[in-house]
């Protein structure tokens, strides 16, 4: 077990965090959703609270307890005033070593979950990265929905809450967790809460990490998922990357800025200035333990669908090729290292930043020291890592629009053979 601390005694605020490695990458195949079912069944009573007496506790207290989910982890976090913190750290504690999981709320969560489901189908947005995620990669383990689909809910509802159950008490043990403590509190007062979070929890073992994947599938490809009535597409471009902390992390966010991560990047100059083509463009290394996609994403209208894929894919092999100019890596260093300390401005921005680090096995104070390894690249060094990580030829294409009408731009986008899906098969 790791705890990280980061005092503040500016307000009398307190702010915790439980990372739990594991998260949805971890879910059994074909029992997709397991840990989020986990997760937020945990959440709806503990101890002899159910529900909404827990709710009802923490409102009284004014603070919060919340469970989050990622690809590599669950996480429980709370907000305290410091005259409530033991009472609060008390109800943690109960959540992380006696959650109820009681019938009726495992029930309601079956029925609540395909609603979510339905509300991402609804959401073109959410939908076409629900779709890129599932198709980047197959079988990679980041390319299964944390959500679930209909079968593999159905599953969890024929084993029952004792899955979520067993699932829990098999990863919230003491060696499996890492804990951040931000604002009013010292080192010795962050020993003594800490030992009381855990005091019930088996000692246990750290969860295996999932296996690093396979290369992908070469060459491009396109996945037109088909949804009636539209008149915008919404495009993902990408392919298997690095993870983040690789050797070119530093390298790549610079080389990200430049190309779409600024309003004067490449990306939303050509699509949105030039052309009015949509409303904004970008892209993004995902961050995470293993290696994670590279994506760029824009909404283009449908009649510009087709050229739109077509000039992005463009953009991209020449920047694979040539990366940025000398000038756009001096612009895009300054602008992150300028921007940085905004995102490690409080101790609870710190202790966040500090738990991710110690959950991807990075070393103390990665994140925060990324500045000074920006500052140490030159523009060779960008244009080398373009290079080395980026793969216009394997780039796969995601649009959800209408077939009918987008079908055949699609085909002439120089983006590889195209599969037509329904919007509602997965």
């Amino acid at each position: 077990m790791k705890t990280i601390v980061e005092a503040s005694p500016d307000t009398p605020l307190v702010w915790f965090e439980v990372g739990i490695r594991g998260g949805a990458a971890a879910d059994p195949v074909g029992i997709e959703g397991l840990h989020r079912h986990a997760a937020l069944l945990a959440r709806r009573g503990a101890g002899a609270k159910q529900r909404a007496e827990l709710d009802e506790t923490l409102d009284s207290l004014g603070a919060a307890l919340e469970v989050s989910l990622s690809r590599d982890s669950l996480s429980l976090s709370g907000l305290s005033l410091t005259r409530h913190l033991d009472a609060v750290i008390d109800l943690a504690a109960q959540i992380l070593a006696e959650p109820r999981f009681d019938e009726d709320e495992h029930q309601r969560l079956l029925r609540e979950t395909p609603q979510v489901l339905d509300e991402i189908r609804d959401d073109d947005s959410a939908l076409a990265t629900r779709w890129f995620d599932w198709v980047c990669s197959p079988g990679h383990p980041y390319g299964r929905t944390s959500l679930g689909t209909e079968s593999s809910l159905a599953r969890i509802a024929t084993l029952g809450r004792d899955a979520a159950r067993d699932l829990w008490r098999r990863e919230v043990v003491a060696d499996n967790l890492i804990i951040g403590l931000a604002g009013d509190i010292d080192e010795a007062q962050a020993e003594k809460l800490v030992a009381r979070l855990v005091e019930r929890l088996p000692k246990g073992a750290r969860v295996a990490d999932p296996a690093e994947p396979g290369p992908a599938a070469p060459g491009r490809r396109t996945i037109l998922v088909d949804k009636p009535d539209r008149t915008q597409a919404q495009l993902r471009i990408g392919h298997l990357a690095t993870k983040y902390g690789h050797p070119d992390t530093a390298a790549l966010a610079i080389a990200e800025a430049v190309f779409g991560g600024m309003f004067s990047s490449r990306l939303m100059q050509e699509v949105r200035v030039k052309r009015g083509w949509s409303y904004g463009a970008g892209c993004a290394m995902r961050r995470s333990r293993l290696p994670h996609w590279f994506e760029m994403w824009t909404a283009a209208g449908i009649d510009v669908a087709g050229p739109a894929v077509a000039l992005e894919l463009e953009l991209y092999a020449d920047y694979a090729a040539n990366g940025p100019t000398d000038d756009e890596v001096d612009f895009a260093r300054s602008y992150l290292v300028g921007s940085m300390p905004f995102h490690v401005a409080t101790a609870r921005q710190r202790m966040q930043l500090a738990v991710r680090d110690e959950l991807f096995d990075l070393p103390v104070g990665y994140t925060t020291g990324l500045p000074e390894a920006l500052g140490q690249l030159g523009a060779a060094d960008v244009r080398a890592a373009c290079t080395r990580n980026y793969h216009p030829d394997h780039a796969v294409t995601v649009a959800v629009t209408t077939a009918e009408l987008a079908l055949p731009a699609l085909q002439a986008a120089n983006a590889g053979p195209v599969t037509v899906v329904r919007h509602d098969e997965y």
